[in-house]
């Protein structure tokens, strides 16, 4: 009887095999607790918000975030607009908010990802409107995969020093096996 095909994997392609799907799953959980984080800081209820979610010809992803009035009455809130990379990673995550004198979307900042085979980073860039574009970098996040597990780093920008400082680091160890069922 023949051996199932995952059963004639070499345990190094396994390895990397399994590293893919945590680094989609990494890339998928930063994307959510940041917008989490943004939602929690300024105070939204989750209940008190519709979405509309939309994708453009040119590949971008659109979500409008609607402020629920009354229960039954939209306003729009948020504007994010999605960019993936040719590997279906998200790439940049544009924020805007709704202006409501002038009635259109005003940038706010990026999000902008880069990734390696063991490494996603997270770059959070605020929109200069002098400038015309996103080129007020704050702070960035790196979030590192190693054998013992995964290792965060947050630093901010120091525009004294043109350099970055480093905020906080924490190490989870193990975190894999405890994350992912066996079979």
């Amino acid at each position: 009887m023949p051996l199932p095909y995952l059963c004639n994997i070499k345990s190094n392609e396994m390895y990397n095999l399994k590293n893919k799907i945590i680094m989609k799953a990494l890339v998928l959980s930063v994307v959510f607790a940041l917008t989490s984080v943004v939602n929690a800081v300024s105070g939204n209820n989750v209940k008190d918000f519709a979405y509309n979610s939309e994708k453009q010809e040119n590949g971008v992803e659109t979500q409008t975030v609607y402020k629920v009035k009354e229960g039954k009455y939209l306003e729009r809130h948020l504007q994010y607009n999605y960019t993936h990379d040719e590997k279906g990673r998200v790439s940049a995550k544009e924020i805007l908010k709704w202006n409501q004198d002038n009635s259109r979307f005003e940038k706010l900042y990026c999000l902008n990802f880069s990734y390696t085979d063991n490494e996603v980073n997270v770059e959070y860039v605020a929109w200069n409107s002098k400038a015309g574009d996103y080129t007020n970098v704050k702070a960035k996040a790196v979030y590192q995969m190693n054998e013992n597990g995964m290792n965060y780093m947050a630093y901010n920008w120091n525009e004294k020093d043109n350099s970055w400082n480093l905020v906080t680091e924490h190490n989870a160890t193990n975190w894999n096996s405890t994350l992912l069922a066996n079979r």
